[in-house]
């Protein structure tokens, strides 16, 4: 007997982190689904498809630069995370909900990263409000760290070995494919194929593969 169909699954979307910071990440995959970091960060990569919908979510944009790129499965997210000057945005008051952007705020088409993406890199936790990369200008030589409330920020803290995510920030850095830009995908394919794999059959047990004929 195979899997029952349903028109709807309650509270599965509940089951998935929410987008407030690394301890929802750890709590889902790490300590519920005994994965590791590794594991998080490369299934995490699939946000380099599709978008989120304010209506929806609440987030609003794309982790790629446009539409045509954020229909590729490749590993352009980790470096969207790690070459652009990513700010906070607020994108509710309430309930109170935010996200990260770059760019000119008021594209129709923003660029987005949630704290759980910018978490993987960066300790968000301890010095935000903050920008990733106040090393990036413009030709005329201004930051391209959108203010916060009005004000400069600082640099984020890029976490190092010292810290409990370190494994993340190193995963992040295999699954780039080494120095930027290149076109080798293969760190993040295999990542993700295992996790995938360890995600799918979590809590399973006794499977068995498929076969080709009865």
């Amino acid at each position: 007997r195979g899997r029952e169909e349903a028109d709807a699954c309650p509270g599965a979307a509940e089951r998935l982190p929410s987008t407030d910071s690394c301890l929802q990440v750890e709590g889902v995959f790490l300590q519920r689904m005994g994965m590791k970091w590794k594991d998080a960060v490369a299934l995490l990569g699939a946000h380099t498809l599709g978008r989120g919908h304010s209506e929806f979510s609440g987030h609003h944009g794309t982790w790629m630069p446009n539409d045509k790129k954020a229909q590729v499965f490749d590993k352009q997210y980790y470096q969207e995370l790690v070459a652009r000057a990513w700010t906070p945005r607020v994108v509710s008051e309430q309930p109170f909900l935010q996200d990260w952007t770059t760019g000119p705020l008021d594209n129709s088409k923003p660029k987005m990263m949630l704290n759980t993406d910018v978490c993987l890199f960066y300790d968000i936790q301890t010095s935000a409000p903050c920008c990733t990369r106040t090393d990036i200008t413009d030709e005329n030589g201004v930051s391209r760290c959108n203010t916060f409330e009005g004000e400069q920020m600082d640099q984020c803290a890029v976490l190092d070995n010292t810290h409990p995510r370190w494994e993340a920030a190193r995963a992040v850095r295999r699954y780039l494919g080494g120095s930027s830009p290149n076109e080798n995908n293969e760190d993040f394919y295999q990542a993700f194929k295992l996790a995938w794999y360890k995600a799918t059959i979590n809590g399973m047990y006794n499977l068995k593969p498929l076969m080709d004929t009865c």
